[in-house]
């Protein structure tokens, strides 16, 4: 506290500051500004910055950036368009790129990486780093302040219009965020084009990374705000990156926005592997050089089948190599003993490897209306496999109405991906899981908590509810119902899993592990089962051949030797 009658210190050069990658106190007392000269409006202006959503922040703790060559061919790729330099004349006339990929491919790495070396080249005009979880950057309000606040830095000319806004109108930052643009930015960058053509040099990018993390509704009228600036002021281009979440595919596919972006999905991107191979290589070398229990190391360890294995696992995303990474290289035990948990070779330490990662899929999961269903349908892809069960079965195996996975999985696109195919039969819908752990995770009780599956249980259960629908279906619409377009009759020899119940009732799996329920549902279903009758209407049936109930056959086949492996029967 300055006694009175003290000289106000002297500011820091701001400028100065943050081009050298410094970082100044959010909440600046205007009198200091004042007192230095500085103009009231720059001063509210300043006020209002967000400082850790500049991709240069000191407040963001080891913030993700791409490891050194890799991911070089899409930085190129956005850059080539930041400057209209591309090969396809139609892509350099989009002035908004969506980078879009699942959780944890990296596309916050990958935003940051270019506006780095964006800023070096003199050709970045500002950034903003959305982040959920810090109250000063998930929201809007002061997305345009912090973008004006690096146009100030840049141009000159900039500053004194802008604070001249503010000093007329006081509450501009309390305005929607397409007014804010349009005031604090569109009208002052046209003013200093239309009156100095040719001497001002303007850098073209600016980049909004996260959106999928700016909270409330304001998503869809910052996309509508950034195609009027681009309308408006033609030299800009704006690189934006988020997860492909629903309301935001349909924000880019809407008319205002779908003739005017470029779209980068990361999750097509066939050279993220080779990419964390590199990266993992690189890693583990420098843990056998600079680990301070390096001299206990295997010299060929990890050898090219685990990190293949790893490469394998991490399903083209970044996260789960680096969480990986991370895990492994604690300098407080063996590097080799860590990674053997990460391979299940070894029970856990203390800290378990994956709590970033099974963070990132509870919060995903917990965010959908209806997470327990959601599981539910994720058992599927999980205990099948993909393109084994489609959309159509699933619903009928869990009672749900006709297009529900494609709605109830609408908020998880940044796990799974859903295929829509036309087939002879109709449309289906394929889940696809994006990130091969998601399966480790939810079947682990230890990591997933309320979210765990019990693959033996559940499998038990789709058994025992495929048994009951084709009973159903048989008592009440005849043995026509149950043709070769009955498509969850096909995916039965997959479903029906040979079952072990001693007579006591304790179940166990095909692996031994032994589970503690009373599977009456199951032997129910099964004692109620038509059998004969179904196999003697299949063989009298003087209309239809047998070998057009190959679904039906390939139904019996599965159920009969699941009754053949319970003891008993």
């Amino acid at each position: 506290m300055s006694q009175p009658g003290s000289q106000i210190p002297p500011l820091i050069n701001l400028s100065n500051s943050i081009i050298a990658g410094g970082t100044f106190n959010q909440h600046i007392d205007q009198r200091q500004y004042l007192h230095s000269g500085e103009r009231a409006g720059y001063a509210r202006l300043v006020e209002n910055v967000a400082t850790a959503a500049l991709h240069d922040s000191v407040h963001v703790v080891d913030p993700p950036k791409c490891h050194p060559n890799t991911r070089v061919t899409i930085i190129q790729t956005i850059i080539d368009w930041a400057s209209s330099a591309t090969l396809d004349e139609e892509v350099n006339q989009k002035p908004i790129l969506w980078l879009k990929g699942g959780a944890g491919a990296g596309k916050s790495a990958i935003a940051r990486s270019v506006a780095e070396r964006c800023s070096k080249e003199g050709s970045l005009l500002g950034a903003f780093f959305f982040g959920a979880a810090d109250p000063t950057r998930n929201h809007v309000g002061r997305l345009v302040a912090t973008l004006a606040y690096q146009v100030c830095l840049i141009v000159p000319e900039f500053r004194d219009i802008v604070s001249t806004v503010i000093e007329d109108d006081p509450l501009v930052f309390s305005r929607s965020v397409g007014t804010q643009f349009t005031a604090l930015f569109i009208r002052p960058l046209s003013t200093i084009v239309a009156n100095q053509p040719g001497t001002v040099k303007v850098p073209r990018l600016v980049v909004i990374d996260g959106l999928d993390e700016c909270r409330g509704g304001s998503q869809r009228d910052l996309l509508f705000a950034l195609q009027e600036t681009t309308s408006s002021t033609t030299f800009i281009r704006v690189l934006v990156s988020s997860r492909p979440e629903s309301h935001l595919n349909n924000a880019f596919s809407s008319s205002r926005l779908v003739h005017i972006h470029y779209k980068i999905f990361l999750d097509d991107d066939y050279s993220a592997q080779e990419d964390i191979r590199l990266y993992l290589d690189d890693k583990f070398g420098e843990i056998k050089e600079g680990h301070v229990f390096k001299h206990k190391l295997p010299a060929t360890w990890p050898g090219p089948d685990i990190i293949r294995e790893l490469v394998y696992r991490s399903s083209g995303h970044f996260i789960y190599a680096s969480t990986v990474v991370r895990y492994v290289e604690s300098s407080r035990h063996r590097p080799d003993q860590r990674l053997d948990v990460i391979l299940n070779l070894r029970p856990p330490f203390k800290d378990l490897p994956f709590t970033e990662l099974d963070a990132l899929y509870r919060h995903v999961i917990s965010k959908a209306e209806a997470p327990s269903t959601v599981v539910d349908i994720l058992a599927f892809p999980i205990l099948y496999g993909t393109g084994v069960v489609d959309g159509a079965t699933i619903e009928k195996m869990l009672q749900l109405e006709d297009g529900d996975v494609e709605v109830i999985l609408a908020d998880l696109q940044s796990l799974v991906k859903i295929d829509c195919k036309t087939m002879y039969y109709g449309e289906s819908v394929e889940v696809e899981l994006l990130h091969k752990s998601l399966g480790d995770f939810l079947c682990d009780s230890q990591r997933a908590g309320d979210f765990y599956l019990d693959p033996f249980t559940v499998q038990v259960h789709h058994t025992t509810r495929l048994i009951s629908i084709v009973s159903t279906t048989f008592e009440h619409w005849g043995i026509r119902a149950l043709d070769d377009k009955a498509t969850w009759l096909l995916a039965a020899d997959e479903i029906i899993v040979p079952i072990q119940i001693e007579s006591r009732g304790s179940v166990h799996g095909v692996s031994g592990e032994k589970h503690s329920y009373v599977y009456s549902d199951f032997l129910q279903a099964a004692l109620q089962f038509p059998t004969f009758n179904l196999i003697k209407q299949m063989h009298t049936d003087l209309d239809r051949h047998q070998h057009e109930y190959a679904s039906l056959f390939n139904f019996l086949s599965a159920y009969l030797r699941c009754l053949h492996s319970v003891v008993g029967v």
